[in-house]
């Protein structure tokens, strides 16, 4: 990401279609600025345990969201992905290859043993997404957040190295 990409960001922070589900906390400009030069000074840090990164049409270099892989600092063969796409992106295939590419990155250089991801139970198009993208249904935790204005049940998704290698993906 970089500094250009602060309105960008600040436009899916003011979408309540796009952040309907997520669970960042961008309520307000001070948290996308705070988020923003977060990612930046992650992306130049030694030991990197997040990767926040600006999703871009590889056609055009359109920003159309926001990647995240991050680092279980405890279980630090662990990741957590995830994306967030501007409305015009979705239902064109765009999130499962940011799915694949972060497996890749994850599962390749990264060298982790185990990457998760989770959804709102009520986003079915997320969990479409993570179990196309090869990763085993593990369970619900039943109203474990309090998001915005109720609670949610989250669906917890994963996939091992040694699944991701033998081509279940």
């Amino acid at each position: 990401m970089t500094g250009g990409d602060l309105l960008k960001i600040r436009r899916i922070a003011r979408d309540p279609g796009v952040m309907r589900y997520v669970l960042i906390w961008l309520e307000n400009d001070e948290d996308v600025a705070g988020f923003l030069n977060h990612a930046i000074s992650e992306a130049q840090a030694e030991g990197r345990m997040q990767y926040h990164l600006a999703i871009r049409i590889r056609q055009t270099g359109a920003f159309a969201g926001i990647a995240l892989l991050d680092i279980d600092p405890v279980l630090r063969t662990t990741a957590e992905v995830g994306c967030i796409l501007l409305p015009e992106y979705w239902k064109a295939g765009y999130a499962s290859e940011i799915l694949e590419s972060l497996l890749a990155y994850g599962f390749g250089p990264l060298a982790l043993h185990r990457i998760f991801g989770k959804c709102d139970a009520l986003n079915s198009a997320s969990a479409r997404v993570l179990e196309k993208g090869g990763l085993t249904y593990e369970g619900t935790h039943r109203e474990d957040v309090w998001l915005r204005d109720h609670w949610r049940s989250t669906k917890y998704y994963a996939i091992l190295a040694g699944e991701y290698r033998a081509g279940r993906r």
